[in-house]
């Protein structure tokens, strides 16, 4: 199976068999919790894209002696520590991986048309000067909390980041400033584009629920704006 790649990205191409993947699959999602409409990316696919993803990471890293990922917590969580296990599987060079964690969203939902958010860091790695280090997020949406990120790793002396979201979420109305954060903040690697709507499983969540699902789904927003 060839990855395509485009300006630097690992995307996925338009004939690739795991587009169709991205579709709800109703029939499949547990029955008991209305909440959640459909499952959009099921578990085999995901174990698919991850062995890609860090075949793509692996390329760009030949010569590398050692990889260091820093996951964004806590969304990020999962997909780092399955990511790491991929690369390994793919007789990868050792994997230093840590965490750091932001916020941005909390228990308050996104709305429309936001042009601002405010990004609480905390736990930056120590030492990075001169390292090379790929940022694995769990969504970039509109991206206040990537680029916040990158720019302060740049800023304490990284040489640089690499950007790895899980889902790409496309989204339908952005205001002008997040369009211009998308513009400048593109991803080296992306698991899958997924529609605007809110996505739960797989570490993301909805104040704080659904993390633990092994699979990606839609969740009803109807259930969760007051």
């Amino acid at each position: 199976m060839v990855l395509a790649t485009g300006e630097g990205r690992a995307i996925l191409p338009f004939n690739h068999p795991l587009r169709n993947k991205v579709s709800c699959m109703a029939s499949q999602l547990p029955e008991g919790d209305p909440r959640l409409e459909c499952i959009l990316i099921d578990e085999a696919a995901i174990e698919i894209r991850l062995a890609e993803l860090a075949r793509a990471i692996l390329a760009d890293a030949v010569d590398a002696k050692r990889l260091r990922l820093v996951g964004v917590l806590k969304g990020g969580w999962m997909f780092l520590a399955d990511l790491a296990r991929a690369i390994r599987r793919e007789n990868g060079p050792r994997v230093l991986y840590e965490f750091i964690r932001a916020s941005t969203y909390g228990a308050e939902v996104k709305q429309a048309g936001e042009t601002e958010r405010q990004v609480a860091i905390a736990g930056l790695p120590a030492n990075i000067q001169g390292d090379h280090i790929v940022l694995v997020e769990d969504i970039l949406d509109q991206g206040f909390t990537l680029s916040a990120i990158r720019r302060r790793l740049l800023a304490e002396g990284a040489a640089s980041v690499r950007l790895c979201v899980f889902l790409d979420k496309q989204l339908e109305a952005p205001a002008p400033e997040v369009r211009r954060i998308r513009a400048e903040l593109i991803p080296d690697y992306v698991g899958f584009p997924v529609p605007d709507r809110w996505v739960v499983g797989y570490g993301l969540d909805v104040d704080e629920e659904f993390r633990d699902l092994p699979y990606v789904a839609i969740a009803r927003e109807e259930y969760f704006q007051n």
